[in-house]
Order: structure tokens, then sequence, then C-alpha cells
């Protein structure tokens, strides 16, 4: 089942089967703001406080906002300026995804959602869907214009945190490495070894655990290099519901893990964020030679999948 329907004062399309119920608001960045899991009673994302939503305007600050649900990142994370088409052009924080308004049809159990770019020459489509246990996300991103652009992904779905979870990173991940100065785990570069290493103190340290609220901390780290295998998640003890997300490790290799354990305004989550650029920023990607260009017309295509058993 598929319908349009109000969600805490603003436009949405609900998608629906027997298993889950996934919320979406086209005109806020296409944002999905509820995945639940039925026979649990079980939400997966961190709700907004508030009980509306603020429309944000391009070039606002992320975190001046709800910092809540699934959004898409995209053509960066950090805001940044780069060169294009004869210009400077400032990327906005969090990307320009998240700020724009979509429009959206609904056929049969698909939603479509279509968004053109404000500041470069592209179109911006993905498709939802569900099947099963699954929440199925499509994506095309298509340079409509002349000339290449720099450009990151990356996947901003906070979920909320529990301090029984357990955080699954992909198979094979042995390091990890810190991009932002940590009074746990040390300056930006640290290297830690997964899943359990030492913090500053000298005590054991857990990277598939969180740390209570309470700690008011926060920590933001990727794997070291690129993973081995398109897939992560979180195990829900309490609930007993696994959340696994699956990607396409080829078109987006690397993944970061942010966390606020109470840290950024008292808030309680944490995002798993697959992403094709290390990290976070077009300069520091370009200067990790992990920098990726959208060729006019050449869409970037990938799918993600979310579970949830």
């Amino acid at each position: 089942m598929i319908k349009e329907m109000l969600f805490k004062g603003s436009s949405a399309v609900k998608l629906e089967n027997e298993l889950l119920s996934v919320i979406v608001l086209p005109s806020i960045g296409g944002k999905v703001a509820s995945i639940y899991k039925k026979d649990k009673n079980f939400e997966l994302l961190f709700q907004n406080k508030e009980d509306h939503y603020t429309k944000p305007s391009l070039y606002k600050a992320f975190e001046e906002y709800d910092a809540a649900g699934f959004d898409d990142a995209f053509p960066t994370i950090d805001s940044c300026i780069v060169s294009y088409n004869n210009k400077e052009i400032l990327y906005p924080d969090h990307g320009e995804i998240w700020s724009g308004e979509f429009q959206y049809k609904m056929e049969g159990e698909l939603l479509y959602l279509e968004y053109h770019s404000q500041i470069l020459d592209y179109e911006y489509t993905k498709t939802l869907s569900l099947e099963g246990e699954n929440l199925v996300c499509r994506y095309s991103i298509l340079n409509t214009g002349n000339d290449s652009f720099p450009f990151i992904w990356a996947f901003h779905c906070l979920v909320k945190c529990e301090e029984d979870m357990e955080l699954f990173f992909p198979r094979g991940t042995e390091k990890v490495i810190t991009v932002q100065n940590s009074n746990m785990l040390g300056a930006v570069g640290t290297i830690h070894t997964y899943p359990i290493t030492r913090n500053l103190q000298g005590e054991a340290y857990s990277l598939n655990r969180v740390l209570p609220a309470s700690f008011q901390n926060t920590e933001k780290y990727y794997v070291s290099g690129m993973v081995q295998e398109g897939s992560c998640g979180i195990y829900y003890p309490n609930q007993d519901v696994r959340y696994t997300l699956y990607f396409d490790k080829k078109k987006l290799p690397y993944l970061g893990f942010w966390v606020t354990e109470g840290g950024f305004r008292g808030d309680y989550n944490c995002d798993l964020e697959p992403t094709n650029g290390y990290y976070d920023d077009i300069h520091i990607a370009a200067k990790n030679q992990s920098l990726c260009f959208l060729e006019p017309a050449q869409p970037f295509v990938f799918e993600i999948r979310i579970e949830l058993k």
C-alpha cells in the first residue's frame, strides 16, 4: 500500500506492507522520517524531537534543523568550494539534497522522487519500494551539463542508539581511523584495531558498542581503506531486531561511522555511512586519491537496501 498523508505537519507519503511501514517527506529532501517494523513495535530511525518539521533552505546549517531520520548527503558532507564551469561553486553543508524539494509520483507500490539542482547541472532521482522486510532505495544521478564535477555521496541515516546494541562492520574490517579529534580515541588520523582497541587512558574500548548518553561524547571514524564487503548493521537485543544495510562496495567502497552519545544537543544516535569518497570533504578526498567525478551523460546508479529482521 502507498498513500499520501501528513506527518508532523508536513506532507508525506507512506509505504506499507504486512511487515514494515515507511514514511517519506518529499518536500524536505526526500527524507525518510520513519522505518517501523510492525511485529516488534520497533522504530529504527532517530526521530525529530519537535512536533513539526521546519523546512530548510539552501546553504542552511544541517545542525540547525531536526538532524533526524534518513537523508542523502550529496555532493558533499562538509561545506567546501569547488571550481565548475569556470566558476567557484559553494557546496552546502551536508550537500544540497537534504534541503531540496522533490517532485514525486506514486505508481503501483513504487514512490518516484526527482530533484533538479539549484547549483550544478544534474538531475537526482530515487525510487523507494518495500520488498518483504526490506526498504529498497534505487538511485540515479545524471550530469546534464557539459563539464564533469567532483562529488561525494554518503548515506546519512541516523538510527537510534541503545546501550546494549552491537555494531557489525563489514567482514574483514581490522582497523579504523579517526577523522575528528577525540578525547577517547585521539587526534585525527589515529588508527585503532577493530573491534577492540584502547582509549587514551589505556583502557579497553569496544568499537562495536556505544557509550551511554551520559558520557556526552561524539565520535567519527572510518574503516581503514576500502571495505571488503557491502554490508554492515546493528543488532538491538531488547527487541531482537537486526538492522542490516546492504550497499554496492564497488560504487560505495568506504564506510564511516558517526555517533553522538549525548554530545550533540543531547541526542543519542548513530550513522553507518557508506560513501564513494574518503572522507567528508571534496578536497580531503582529492588529497586521499579517493575523489570521484560525475561525467556528463554517465549517470551514477546504485542501490541501498535496509533490512529489518
